[in-house]
């Protein structure tokens, strides 16, 4: 369950969540736990199609239907898709919604900082979630910093899924040759260890590591034993 902290002057208020899903694959499967608590919810996923069991789309077709949730692929794909739809349905929701509405965006994309600090200056309340470590991102007007060492290893695994790992491309099928196939993509100059942006993929919910060593790809499986919806 994601905490949100939200402050009593907040909880008060219209609120809006918009999630990269590009960036956080897992918390698709977690809407249905909060989407009474918000006004509405945006998804936006620019690479991989998410695959939704059956029984999570049907917890969820009142709020589809009644436009409350949107679920936004981004037809064209490519590095940061989703972080251009989320800043475009940000833009439509303040002209839509009252003055006090509250925006929350989940992902560990530092660039989308940019539409926190134009929100906040718009004189909005606005918030970014890591998806990952689930820790509280809040903004003011002057902004405040974060963690680089999280920033360069959320940016190297974006990057590597939409270079490696898409849909169609060809995938290592074991350890050994998904960490080469790491190594080939990030050098050493880049500051990051292609065994920590493993242990990443797998933390974020890409892929798991069976005992013998055989990568299962999470997003093309999950929902294999029931039926699936593809968006």
């Amino acid at each position: 369950m994601w905490t949100f902290f939200m402050d009593q002057q907040t909880s008060k208020r219209p609120m809006v969540l918009l999630i990269d899903l590009d960036n956080c694959p897992k918390e698709m499967g977690k809407v249905s736990q909060v989407v009474d608590d918000y006004t509405r919810i945006i998804v936006c996923y620019g690479g991989i199609e998410p695959k939704v069991p059956l029984g999570l789309v049907t917890s969820l077709a009142t709020a589809i239907h009644d436009g409350k949730l949107e679920l936004i692929g981004m037809d064209r794909g490519g590095k940061n898709a989703a972080d251009f739809g989320l800043a475009f349905w940000a833009g439509r929701l303040v002209t839509e919604l009252p003055e006090e509405t509250a925006f929350t965006i989940l992902s560990d994309d530092t660039d989308l900082d940019h539409v926190v600090d134009l929100l906040t200056r718009s004189g909005r309340h606005a918030k970014r979630l890591n998806g990952q470590q689930r820790k509280q991102k809040a903004y003011t007007k002057a902004g405040t910093g974060s963690d680089s060492t999280d920033v360069e290893l959320g940016g190297a695994v974006k990057q590597y899924v939409e270079m490696r790992l898409l849909p169609g491309k060809p995938r290592p099928a074991k350890r050994s040759t998904l960490l080469n196939s790491i190594k080939a993509v990030f050098s050493p100059k880049d500051g990051v260890s292609p065994e920590t942006i493993l242990k990443r993929l797998q933390d974020d919910g890409y892929l798991e590591i069976n005992s013998k060593g055989k990568v299962v790809y999470l997003l093309d499986n999950f929902g294999e034993e029931e039926e699936v919806i593809h968006f």
